[in-house]
């Protein structure tokens, strides 16, 4: 039998095994999601609002209970991960409000009778979603996803189980109409099977290029409709004329929030070269004011990164670029002691 295991960064101690799904399961599911589908496509955008009303109030409610999953499972600061079950829950109330804007229809001239573009429901939707920000990429593919009539499946990412389930029982425990979404808890592998079973209208899919791009191909061949949010590459530039004390707090947020595990963190910064040595120190004096530890302390800036594997890949990268001629300015080495934390 396969299992999902969850491990704590901190610590490294293994907090959660879960049975994988198996194929009959997977199947279940999908049927459950199809059965909702009938009744929830009828439903009007207002009473969709409703529901999305009373699981964004539960988020709020529940913040103290949701957060430390994150914590738990992928190491996110307890404070950023407060903010992003408030994110979440600002997602569910935002497209509440505007569906009715969004979904309406668009009449267009032209010398036919009546020419206009319809939104219409699709049916059960596949969501597959990364562990960087368990419930905001949750929310982000599900709350418009819900509002346009559709029923959803998510698949999230094998190592926060957890989270994934605590998602699954905020839409119950807020009263929502049974199916209307689903945590799949399905190894990797077994997510072809989703992408082809018929009932499945369409493809979420937030993740690395490569495995974007094999779910696209999937999905391609059962001409499915397919949405692909992959890794960014993203650089902050730093001109002369910039306020460079504003510039550097901006550029060591963008870099460390999550502990730089976000598609759209700065992943390089460039400067112009008058300026380079004073925004080094300045940025510099940022990051070192920054606590590093136990992402379960208030204080913590920078938690954990998320598995040991991704820590290794992270110091090869410093290691590499020192040794091809980079300057090490601070950090560059590898704490002792259990668990992922970086320097």
């Amino acid at each position: 039998m396969t299992m999902l295991t969850a491990t704590d960064p901190t610590t490294g101690a293994v907090v959660r095994e879960v049975p994988a799904a198996t194929p009959a399961e997977i199947t279940a599911i999908i049927d459950r999601s199809h059965a909702a589908y009938t009744t929830w496509k009828d439903t009007t955008v207002a009473e969709r609002a409703e529901v999305l009303r009373r699981v964004a109030a539960y988020l709020r409610e529940h913040t103290d209970e949701l957060a430390p999953l994150m914590t738990e499972e992928m190491g996110k600061p307890i404070g950023e991960a407060h903010g992003e079950v408030a994110k979440s829950a600002w997602a569910a109330e935002h497209y509440a409000e505007h569906a009715a804007k969004y979904l309406a229809d668009e009449h267009l001239d032209s010398d036919a009778t009546s020419s206009y573009v319809q939104y219409l429901p699709l049916g059960p939707v596949l969501g597959i979603l990364p562990g960087n920000a368990p419930f905001w990429v949750a929310f982000r593919f599900c709350a418009p996803a819900l509002m346009a009539g559709n029923t959803c499946v998510m698949k999230h990412d094998p190592h926060v189980p957890g989270c994934a389930a605590a998602l699954e029982e905020v839409f119950r425990a807020a009263g929502a109409p049974e199916g209307i979404f689903q945590t799949l808890l399905a190894a990797t592998e077994d997510v072809e099977q989703a992408i082809r079973d018929p009932r499945i209208q369409a493809v979420s899919f937030t993740g690395s290029d490569r495995a974007g791009a094999k779910v696209a191909s999937i999905a391609a061949s059962e001409i499915k409709p397919a949405v692909l949010e992959l890794g960014g590459s993203d650089p902050c530039i730093v001109l002369a004329d910039a306020d460079l004390q504003k510039a550097a707090e901006v550029s060591a947020l963008s870099r460390i929030i999550n502990a730089g595990q976000s598609c759209i963190a700065a992943k390089r910064v460039i400067v112009e070269r008058s300026v380079h040595d004073e925004f080094v120190e300045l940025l510099t004096a940022q990051l070192r004011g920054l606590k590093v530890g136990d992402p379960r302390d208030e204080a913590t800036k920078v938690g954990p990164i998320a598995r040991e594997e991704l820590r290794e890949n992270l110091h090869r990268q410093v290691t590499t670029s020192v040794e091809a001629g980079a300057t090490l300015v601070m950090g560059g080495e590898m704490p002792e002691g259990r668990g992922s934390s970086t320097r």
